[in-house]
């Protein structure tokens, strides 16, 4: 069961705020004839909830749970076989971003290593995370992520040669 308070009035959010905290004219010595804990049944607790800020509201605070948030997987497209997500897995929301990213980061140390083994220098690299909104709940979540890599044969030039043979002089102070 959830106990109201008179005492407290309702805050941003619906959070109770106690009225002696605002209002020095308050206090807990002073007999007040309203100050009995009125008891809602639990049951009442989500249909007054839903009536006062909307189910809307309600799943973005996480009171109540949203489907299609609850429902949503990732799985990876590429066919880059050492990353993760190869197979579909859910992600909350709010940690959406940070597995994305640290997804896409990933392919970019694969495409690096890969570079490197075929003795290419990588030109560029790029990610781009995309963002969306749960029609729903309305909540941000990274919906997906695009890593671009550009690679190039080594430039050989006549330094490289020299530093290759090791006729680099040696310069004395």
């Amino acid at each position: 069961m959830m106990r109201i308070n008179p005492n407290t009035i309702q805050g941003t959010y619906g959070l109770p705020i106690n009225k002696s905290q605002n209002s020095a004219k308050n206090s807990d010595t002073q007999a007040n004839p309203v100050a009995k804990d009125y008891v809602m049944p639990q049951d009442n607790r989500l249909d007054f909830l839903k009536d006062r800020y909307g189910e809307k509201a309600l799943k973005q605070m996480g009171l109540i749970e949203c489907a299609t948030c609850a429902s949503r997987t990732y799985v990876d497209g590429s066919n880059d076989p050492g990353v993760s997500f190869k197979s579909p897995a859910h992600i909350s929301p709010e940690a959406s971003f940070a597995m994305v990213s640290s997804h896409e980061q990933e392919h970019v140390t694969n495409e690096r290593a890969r570079a490197q083994s075929e003795n290419r220098e990588v030109i560029s690299q790029s990610v781009q995370i995309f963002s969306s909104v749960c029609p729903e709940c309305g909540k941000h979540y990274a919906s997906g992520g695009v890593t671009r890599t550009t690679t190039g044969a080594k430039a050989t030039s006549a330094y490289s040669s020299q530093v290759d043979k090791g006729d680099l002089m040696d310069a004395k102070v």
